[in-house]
């Protein structure tokens, strides 16, 4: 099964983002955005990255490389509605650069199928995960996003805020990864021990590759809860063992 790739470049055509759902309560974007004086809830066009995975050196080749890959609206939603003047401007970006690949999540899998290019066999080095929180997102979002055929489909149950079964989704044999992530920042939830292990079981039982990003500021394990320094939140998830 393709795997997410490690990130290499960032790339950010529009910034911020309109809550959709419980998982956008405590929003890291909307939380750095507050530290500089910015509402998150603004969304514009950014002027110097817009096209960034084409800008060329002087000598004219890219400054950014063959097999790159590009994590891609992470300080927005790529089919956020009011981007849509400016996504075919970013399709046509990644259209470019087929020799990399463009890692995207969404909370709106909905609008994928009516904002997707018509020549879809020029986006096969496209990766989509949709991010879920609970039950209910997880069973709103991923039928739809599911059934739309993509070279890549990944599940991200993050801020995960309780036990979600995916077994109905990984069934399927469509899911290339599900990576789990507790919520860092202002206002963090609990990320618990039992929670993460349901689903890294759920991935256990049908063969699909699982990842554990972060354990939150708040871990709940053997009865107590831990509170984790950002910095270490990463390394302390690669630790824990879920059999």
């Amino acid at each position: 099964m393709r795997m997410l790739p490690n990130a290499d470049v960032y790339w950010n055509p529009w910034h911020g983002c309109r809550k959709v759902s419980e998982g956008c309560k405590n929003c890291y974007v909307y939380f750095l955005d507050r530290r500089y004086g910015r509402d998150a809830s603004v969304i514009f066009r950014t002027k110097t990255v817009f096209n960034l995975p084409i800008t060329r050196t002087r000598e004219g080749v890219f400054k950014h490389p063959k097999g790159t890959t590009f994590m891609t609206c992470f300080n927005s939603d790529f089919f956020l509605e009011d981007a849509d003047p400016w996504r075919p401007e970013a399709w046509d970006i990644m259209r470019q650069r087929q020799d990399c690949a463009f890692f995207l999540m969404t909370k709106r899998p909905e609008r994928i199928a009516q904002n997707f290019p018509e020549d879809r066999e020029h986006f096969q080095h496209l990766m989509i995960g949709v991010s879920t929180e609970n039950q209910a997102a997880a069973d709103r979002r991923l039928p739809g996003f599911l059934s739309f055929d993509l070279p890549y489909h990944g599940i991200m149950v993050g801020p995960i805020l309780e036990t979600v079964d995916l077994r109905p989704y990984l069934a399927t044999g469509k899911v290339n990864q599900v990576t789990v992530s507790g919520e860092s920042y202002e206002g963090a939830r609990v990320t618990r021990y039992d929670d993460v292990r349901s689903i890294y079981l759920q991935c256990k039982e049908f063969n699909v590759p699982f990842h554990f990003l972060q354990t939150g500021n708040l871990w709940f394990q053997d009865g107590e809860i831990h509170h984790v320094a950002r910095a270490k939140q990463r390394s302390l998830a690669k630790t824990i063992v879920f059999e």
